[in-house]
This record gives C-alpha cells, sequence and structure tokens, in this order.
C-alpha cells in the first residue's frame, strides 16, 4: 500500500479514537508521538501517545484510562518489542511539573518535534508546547492542527473528578491506586531487558525500551 494512504487512513482511525479521552477523568490532554507523529508507520504500527494528567492524580486518570481502552479493545496488552496493530499504547504520562520532555536520542528529538495534539485543553496545550520550545515546535501548527478533537469532557468524567477530588480522592490515589500501581510498575520494569529510560513516581511515568543489540 501507498505510504501516504496508509499514513491516512491511521490517522482516521487515530483521530476517532481521540474522541473518546473525553470520557476518562483527570486528563488534560493528549498527544501523538512515536511513528505516527513523524509518518513513518507501517501496517502493523500501534499509536504511541503521550498523556498529560492532573497532579494528585496520576495513577487515578491511568487506571481509568486502561479500563476504558481495554474494554473497548483498542489498549496494547501485550509485552512485546513488536506493534499491534491500530492498539494505543500508553508508555507517557506527564503532569504539569514534568511537562518538559527530555529526548532520549536523536530519533526522539525528531519525534518531539512532530507531536501532534489529539485531544484536550488546547490552553493546556498551549503551555506544554511553549515549556517544550527549545524542540523547536511550531506553538500555532500543533494547536491548530485538523486532527485534534476538542470536544469537552463528558458529564461522566466531570463528576468523577467532583467526586475525587477531595480526602476521598486523594486517600484513593495514594493509599490504593498509587500504592498498587507503583509496586506493580516498578517489578515491570525491573524485569525488562534492553536499554531505554523508564520513570515511575507521582508526576511521571515513563516506558521506553530498546532491546540490546
Amino acid at each position: 500500500m501507498d505510504q501516504k494512504l496508509l499514513l491516512d487512513q491511521k490517522w482516521k482511525k487515530l483521530t476517532k479514537l481521540g474522541g473518546l479521552f473525553r470520557f476518562v477523568p483527570f486528563i488534560e490532554f493528549v498527544v501523538a508521538t512515536g511513528s505516527m507523529a513523524v509518518g513513518n508507520v507501517t501496517e502493523n504500527s500501534d499509536f504511541d501517545v503521550l498523556v498529560s494528567v492532573k497532579g494528585g492524580r496520576m495513577f487515578t486518570a491511568r487506571y481509568a484510562l486502561n479500563l476504558l481502552f481495554s474494554i473497548l479493545g483498542r489498549r496494547r496488552l501485550k509485552d512485546s518489542e513488536e506493534p499491534q496493530k491500530d492498539k494505543l499504547c500508553f508508555n507517557h504520562f506527564v503532569t504539569e511539573p514534568t511537562w518538559a520532555i527530555r529526548p532520549i536520542n536523536s530519533y526522539s528529538t525528531t519525534i518531539a518535534k512532530n507531536w501532534v495534539p489529539i485531544w484536550g485543553d488546547k490552553a493546556e496545550l498551549g503551555r506544554f508546547f511553549a515549556r517544550n520550545s527549545r524542540n523547536g515546535m511550531d506553538l500555532a501548527a500543533h494547536i491548530y492542527d485538523l486532527r485534534f478533537n476538542d470536544s469537552k469532557k463528558s458529564f461522566l468524567a466531570k463528576a468523577a473528578e467532583k467526586f475525587l477530588a477531595g480526602k476521598t480522592g486523594d486517600f484513593w490515589e495514594s493509599n490504593i491506586a498509587g500504592a498498587i500501581a507503583k509496586r506493580r510498575l516498578r517489578r515491570y520494569v525491573a524485569a525488562r531487558l534492553g536499554s531505554g529510560r523508564s520513570v515511575v513516581n507521582d508526576h511521571e511515568l515513563e516506558f521506553h525500551f530498546y532491546p540490546k543489540s
């Protein structure tokens, strides 16, 4: 298949998925990265995304996101180096303090220059891109990209945010969701082989692994 046609088809699928993020509480915006950002896709390429979430609700948002897209069958599940066709790969979560992204290598620097916002708050996205201006981003071109879905958060997401905004949410995040997730994710990272970068804390989750040569 022609590369341009394949990329267009992939983007139609990812753009359609973009509207579903409105149903997840505590998500601020979502940005396409990886092969979709630079355009070097194959038939089996999955969709790498960077997700920004509200501070203090990192693991609550991650569990809600994983649950929704697992139910819909759109989340990458298998732990392998091979891509999974048209599945969303949630390998990088950030909060406002960790918006400034540190590229791992020249390829990740190229990806950062071509990030594409697919859903979220335009004001927050503007601040995010401004924070990463050292990567050579054109703010206007990114914020007004036609692949961006500007749908507002759903009633259910807003209701969940309101319910989990206070002490109940703090307890859930710190003592249940966060405690369980950090323990499991740190074991997962420790078991992986190869190089790359991994981060597990309350402000950032990143899982970019590369097999040993």
